[in-house]
């Protein structure tokens, strides 16, 4: 069913960590896959742009709250009450099993069960399979991923075994820095193992950008998302760095040129997103 019109009245979708069966069997893939799974979804033109990092801190109040979800700890998520105190309608969640993915979509505007899908994942395909077939379980439910941005979403994330698990844990270490906060910088070790072990990956270096943004290490960021867009030309979180480094460097130029490239992207509106930046430029500066 083509639902592609409705969709703008279901506009903010999510992805969770991705659990693992069982705490004992904790590593980093899951959190890499949901990490993957939202740089795709925010391709998807019919949803509003909505990170899971926006929302940790509103989702799980403590931090040993996250850290237990992360390791498959503790009971679900209450996602209808969730939903309606946030006005987040599409969730997407799940657990990692072997070597596949058991993916569900909970649309809070119905009242039946999650849909779900059991999808293997391989990095022998550089993880392409995995989100074509995450693409057929939207249009199965209703969220049909715009023909003209599947080509987008499908980058080739070139990275070993190693490297995801690795990258999942510095994801979650982001996570706790992001939200919760830390004493001193955030640790980059993880961030920098990941790139020396993936040094074309996407994920890798977007993670490792944003690492070096929230130590406010602007040009180191800046290197990093830009390796990132070398290995993806689409990454809107990238762009988005690239954005917020030129704000806060006071680089109009670069703020506004990344502002519109991807709005471009996303398709929306791009004199009104260049006119966000222009005011955060102006408030920065007063």
């Amino acid at each position: 069913m083509n639902n592609i019109g409705k969709t703008k009245n279901i506009s903010r979708g999510i992805v969770l960590p991705l659990q693992p069966e069982s705490h004992l069997d904790f590593n980093g893939i899951g959190l890499a896959l949901h990490f993957l799974l939202g740089n795709t979804i925010v391709l998807h033109t019919g949803l509003t742009e909505f990170w899971f990092g926006w929302q940790v801190k509103k989702i799980f109040p403590e931090k040993k709250d996250l850290a237990g979800y992360c390791r498959g700890e503790g009971g679900r998520l209450d996602l209808k009450r969730l939903s309606a105190e946030q006005g987040i309608h599409l969730w997407i969640h799940g657990e990692v099993v072997d070597r596949s993915v058991i993916i569900l979509l909970f649309d809070a505007s119905k009242d039946e069960q999650a849909s779900s899908i059991t999808i293997p994942f391989s990095i022998e395909d550089e993880l392409v399979g995995f989100r074509q077939a995450f693409m057929h379980l939207l249009a199965d439910c209703g969220f049909p991923f715009p023909e003209e941005q599947k080509k987008h979403a499908l980058w080739p994330e070139k990275i070993s075994t190693r490297g995801i698990d690795i990258l999942g844990r510095a994801l979650e270490t982001f996570y706790l820095y992001s939200s919760y906060g830390g004493q001193g910088e955030i640790d980059l070790r993880l961030f920098k193992e990941t790139v020396a072990i993936a040094p074309d990956s996407f994920m890798g270096q977007d993670l490792l950008g944003w690492a070096y943004y929230r130590n406010k290490c602007y040009n180191e960021a800046k290197a990093s998302f830009l390796k990132a867009l070398q290995a993806n030309p689409n990454g809107t979180g990238a762009m988005s760095g690239l954005m917020w480094c030129g704000v806060f460097t006071k680089n109009r130029e670069e703020a506004l040129y990344w502002a519109e490239r991807k709005a471009e992207v996303r398709q929306e509106d791009i004199e009104a997103a260049k006119q966000k930046v222009l005011n955060r430029l102006e408030k920065n500066t007063s």
